[in-house]
């Protein structure tokens, strides 16, 4: 008899113990929403005959109602539909719930690709942007894109695109 009863009771107290788990690991069941990443500045370092090295300067914005610990980030960036720089980081930082913060990642390039670059400039109306890539945060890998115009030469020159 009392081996029934325990039988009838060890599935209900199982069951219990399932449910305070679950209740206790709130943090795993959040997944947190992507950043938006701006690209902010572009700064040349030192250059030799073959490769430019570059501080690039990205503005994360987190939408998220929590904290983000980054733990690292990995992007691209495109100037004129044409790859510019790859940046890797692995400092930890942390953006603030619905707030933002600056990251500066060094990275190299080719000093051809910046040459190139450079020779467009003369050609081209307007100088577009577009950066992609994964920011690490709390053992999430978070991918993000943004595009963006950084100059417009029609509108230093005040002319319109019509005249």
């Amino acid at each position: 008899m009392v081996m029934k009863r325990l039988f009838l009771v060890f599935p209900f107290l199982c069951g219990i113990f399932f449910l305070f788990g679950c209740t206790s690991l709130p943090a795993l069941s959040v997944q947190p929403e992507s950043p938006e990443v701006l690209l902010v500045n572009v700064t040349p370092l030192d250059a030799t005959m073959f490769e430019q090295r570059l501080q690039v300067d990205l503005r994360v914005r987190n939408p998220n109602d929590f904290d983000l610990e980054v733990t690292g980030l990995d992007f691209t960036l495109h100037l004129n539909d044409q790859r510019l720089a790859r940046g890797l980081t692995n400092k930890a930082s942390t953006i603030p719930r619905l707030g933002d913060a600056v990251i500066s990642v060094e990275t190299t390039t080719s000093t051809l690709d910046v040459i190139r670059q450079l020779l467009q400039l003369s050609q081209r109306q307007e100088v577009s942007y577009q950066v992609d890539g994964i920011l690490y945060a709390q053992g999430a890998k978070l991918p993000f894109k943004n595009k963006g115009v950084l100059l417009d030469t029609n509108e230093i020159s005040g002319s319109s695109p019509g005249s």
